[in-house]
């Protein structure tokens, strides 16, 4: 992130202003962290998607699946239904913590979802620890979205809404599928969008679990309310990437099976026969 976009944002970041999950439920919020001491929030439960953009400090945050640490200059995108422990640490020569939170309702992420999809991801991925590129068009977004969010704006509430769905559309092609990975859009769609995005990962029901901040058991029932499974989904999303990788990439047969996460090639064989009624070899771009 430039200096120059840094001082721009930190302007709405001059005083605490920390946002609250009762705070307009049904629109966007825009808040401020600001902090001259250490701060240690733990067993936090996030309400609703939000953006953390670090403008001074550092910021850790930990989790089922390990601890991560983000400095000045750096974006998170937290999903709804995140759970986890959060220290805020003051940057030694300036003397405070300073980040910009962008909190947005549930149901504008659904519409943004039901708009594109995680199909509309270009390269769906997820680096694990919730950072986002913070590239021009996100940060110009963001700076928009904060000028009609802030106190005194005289922008409307629907145009700073409009304003806002920008920003989750750059989030959006930028690959960051989580947006809504538990609440907005199902629980089904947050598995396949995290197993589209590796399908060569040895998953279980209990590391998906975990990647999603879900009990096994919660994970289970809600994919069983919607008539789906792990092990049915994962075939279908391994089935589908196969297909585009012999169809499309010319990859060999064992490659693509490598690829897709299977060490036996006769199994990967199986899979797909059983799914196409072909053989991977007929799908092959230039035969095997």
């Amino acid at each position: 992130m430039t200096s120059d976009l840094i001082a721009s944002l930190s302007r709405f970041a001059a005083r605490d202003n920390r946002p609250s999950d009762d705070d307009l439920p049904d629109r966007p919020i825009l808040g401020a962290f600001f902090a001259r001491d250490r701060e240690r929030m733990g067993e936090l439960t996030i309400g609703k998607t939000i953006l953390v953009i670090l403008l001074d400090g550092t910021k850790e945050i930990a989790d089922s699946r390990g601890s991560h640490r983000f400095g000045k200059g750096t974006a998170l995108l937290l999903p709804a239904g995140w759970t986890g422990t959060v220290v805020n640490e003051p940057d030694p020569e300036s003397g405070v913590y300073r980040s910009l939170v962008l909190q947005f309702p549930a149901e504008m992420v659904r519409r943004l979802l039901r708009a594109h999809g995680p199909d509309g991801v270009a390269k769906p991925g997820r680096s694990g620890d919730f950072r986002v590129p913070l590239t021009p068009s996100l940060g110009a977004a963001v700076l928009h979205a904060a000028e009609g969010l802030s106190e005194g704006s005289t922008v409307s509430p629907l145009v700073a809404g409009h304003r806002c769905m920008e920003v989750l559309l750059c989030l959006l092609e930028g690959g960051a599928w989580w947006l809504g990975a538990v609440t907005p859009t199902g629980v089904g769609d947050a598995v396949r969008a995290l197993l589209r995005a590796h399908p060569d990962r040895p998953w279980t029901a209990e590391t998906v679990a975990r990647e999603l901040n879900l009990s096994t058991g919660t994970l289970r029932r809600r994919l069983a309310e919607e008539n789906i499974s792990v092990r049915r989904v994962l075939t279908d999303e391994r089935v589908a990437h196969a297909r585009h990788l012999l169809e499309n990439e010319g990859l060999s047969v064992q490659e693509t099976a490598e690829a897709c996460g299977y060490a036996s090639r006769s199994h990967f064989a199986r899979r797909v026969r059983d799914a196409t009624g072909l053989n991977p070899s007929d799908l092959a771009r230039d035969g095997d």
